[in-house]
């Protein structure tokens, strides 16, 4: 059955792939976006006034709901306002226009982006997504983003929240930061080189937010992680590995990271190995189960 599909975020590296899986399948999809140049399936939306185009809702079957500004970016205290501003205006404009919705008109399903930020960093546990002891600023943003979402439980629609990791891509992401350096023989690990990073290819991510939508008694929080997190030594060496690349470099001390990104430094070194599991009890199948696999897809030459 062919349905309708609205994306906001849907130009980000996440975006682009559900998109294309989706109309691979036939289905129709819609982006919302700041910018106002007319494009076909792109809808007008400003979030920070509350500014939406309603006519990006009609006959709409699921939202999928990604957009945010970067955490990536440098934490000035300008960037973190608009880390938090943007995922809960977002939320707020989108709740506002499916309340204006009849019950009938609106769509059933609302997936939401979150992130395994909410989890603190420790050195070994591996949470769940019944865990989530909020702490620090990545912590209160997630658990502020993810109520956002859970409002629209209030309006009849089926609320599931995606915790996204290291997502790994061609184009943007992590690799996006690291394949050039890594290229050139300078990779190295990050600290002591032993936190847990929660990795995933974006396909099987893509994936994910597709199989949810797909299955109404899919509700509440999934992490959107691969079967494995890896430490940061291991990941770097197997990076290094798949580039064809050498592996000798001492690792950039944690104190130099924060001296040269500032609390930001925080999101290179944080350890939340997260747990796969709740996949595991689904039929869902990963394309990319292992990180080897992975980078031969992504990065090898």
């Amino acid at each position: 059955m062919v349905r309708t599909f609205l994306i906001t975020g849907g130009t980000g590296m996440v975006g682009r792939e559900i998109t294309r899986l989706l109309q691979a399948e036939g289905h129709h999809v819609r982006h919302l976006s700041t910018q106002k140049q007319p494009v076909p399936n792109r809808y007008y939306w400003n979030p920070a006034k509350g500014i939406m185009d309603a006519e990006a809702l009609k006959g709409v079957d699921t939202v999928i709901h990604l957009a945010g500004a970067n955490v990536a970016d440098r934490w000035t205290p300008a960037h973190k306002a608009a880390i938090l501003s943007s995922r809960i205006e977002g939320g707020n404009t989108l709740h506002s226009a499916l309340a204006q919705m009849s019950t009938e008109g609106r769509p059933k399903h609302f997936i939401s982006a979150s992130a395994v930020g909410i989890y603190p960093n420790h050195p070994d546990h591996c949470y769940s997504e019944s865990d989530g002891q909020v702490q620090g600023f990545l912590g209160e943003v997630v658990q502020l983003w993810e109520a956002a979402a859970d409002r629209m439980e209030a309006l009849g629609i089926r609320v599931a929240k995606v915790r996204i990791g290291i997502v790994l891509g061609k184009k943007g992401g992590v690799l996006g930061t690291l394949v050039p350096l890594f290229s050139l023989g300078l990779g190295s690990p990050l600290g002591n080189g032993k936190h847990w990073m929660p990795w995933i290819h974006v396909t099987d991510l893509a994936r994910q937010f597709i199989w949810l939508s797909n299955h109404p008694e899919a509700v509440g929080v999934w992490n959107g992680v691969g079967p494995a997190s890896i430490q940061n030594r291991a990941f770097s060496k197997a990076l290094a590995s798949a580039l064809r690349r050498p592996f000798f470099l001492p690792a950039v001390p944690g104190w130099f990271l924060y001296l040269m990104l500032g609390p930001m430094a925080q999101v290179a070194l944080m350890s939340t190995r997260s747990s796969a599991e709740k996949w595991a009890h689904t039929d869902f199948q990963y394309t990319y189960a292992t990180l080897e696999k992975a980078l031969e897809h992504l990065v090898s030459k």
